[in-house]
């Protein structure tokens, strides 16, 4: 079984501790429901800029928002587009799927990959396993990294999801670094390595329910600077070194990353919250925040889907809570028993 090689520091600790609070902070601030559901689509769409743009891609966040929300079509840059809206795609996968509490599975990072290298790739290529060698190179064609066989994939990633899910006694923040380090090392695909692996790593802090209301966008701290971003990820130049490397230096980086973004989002969270003060509030709890979170991302949602999202809470209560939701204006019912959609209201 994989077995990180890592050491918890004082600092270490402090950092976490530091992170603990600040979520704290964000989860109990009170958010007018429809500014918070807009503060998490902008979160998505920051993501898909920044995540996008490690691996080259040209465009800017205005142009990554007029491709994803205003649908305008940049007719210089249609890789560029399809990539950054794949990646939105493969945001919204796993916003629907870490209310699904199963851990991580091979399928879902297939799923992952698929939606990612959609028309990006040649089709046998795309949501499969690398058939090949594979090579990192720097600017001068160099070799930096060279990955496992082919033939080892498997079982490298069986023995991560293994590990993974038996961490649940270590920290989030800890886990998720982990897996980062780890699945990038792996680097199991044709191509969209990093993007399936940053994917991954939200999926996982969205199943331990660690994503900070959904908008903590930690792809931006690695955008600003990609180079230390590779080269923290650096520890060793082939797979049995990075394998068995100490992590310290790494978690020191993703850490670091962590409790930055944790803090750019707690100032937003504060100045949103601010802005609430003389407004009439509308109760919402957490779980009527989740479905129109759902609703907003996908256009409606059904009884059927609240209750995935819900796991654990009765039928009938899921009933009341989307009626509440239409009575104070946030959503509309369309059709008819089965067939019932409660769809997002533009307010």
């Amino acid at each position: 079984m994989y077995r990180p090689n890592y050491t918890i520091s004082d600092e270490l600790l402090r950092k976490i501790a530091e992170i603990e609070s600040l979520r704290t902070q964000v989860d109990s601030s009170y958010i007018l429901p429809e500014r918070e559901i807009e503060m998490r689509y902008r979160a998505s769409i920051e993501a898909t800029h920044s995540s996008t743009s490690i691996e080259g891609n040209p465009l800017n966040l205005k142009q990554v928002e007029k491709v994803l929300v205003d649908g305008k079509q940049l007719t210089r840059h249609q890789y560029a587009e399809l990539e950054v809206k794949n990646y939105k795609k493969a945001l919204d996968f796993i916003e629907e799927r870490k209310y699904i509490k199963n851990p991580i599975t091979m399928d879902d990072i297939l799923t992952i990959h698929k939606i990612v290298a959609d028309q990006l790739l040649p089709a046998k290529k795309v949501g499969a396993l690398r058939e090949n060698p594979i090579y990192i190179a720097d600017q001068n064609d160099k070799t930096v990294y060279d990955g496992p066989e082919v033939t080892i994939l498997n079982q490298e990633i069986d023995e991560l999801l293994k590990w993974l899910a038996s961490a649940d006694d270590i920290h989030p923040v800890i886990v998720a670094g982990v897996l980062h380090f780890q699945f990038v090392s792996i680097h199991p695909l044709a191509d969209g390595n990093g993007r399936a692996t940053r994917l991954l790593t939200n999926l996982y802090l969205g199943l331990r329910d660690y994503d900070f209301r959904s908008s903590l966008v930690l792809e931006s701290y690695y955008s600003v600077d990609k180079q230390a971003y590779y080269d923290a990820l650096s520890l060793a130049k082939n797979y049995a070194g990075r394998k068995s490397a100490n992590l310290n230096p790494w978690l020191d980086y993703f850490v670091d990353g962590f409790l930055s973004s944790a803090k750019v989002l707690a100032i937003e969270v504060n100045a949103l919250s601010g802005l609430t003060k003389n407004a009439a509030k509308v109760k919402i709890s957490k779980a009527e925040s989740d479905i129109l979170s759902y609703a907003k991302q996908f256009g409606s949602i059904s009884l059927s889907e609240a209750q995935d999202i819900l796991a654990g809470i009765s039928k009938r209560t899921i009933q009341r809570r989307l009626m509440k939701l239409v009575d104070d204006g946030y959503l509309t019912i369309e059709g008819e028993a089965r067939k019932t959609k409660y769809v997002w209201k533009n307010k």
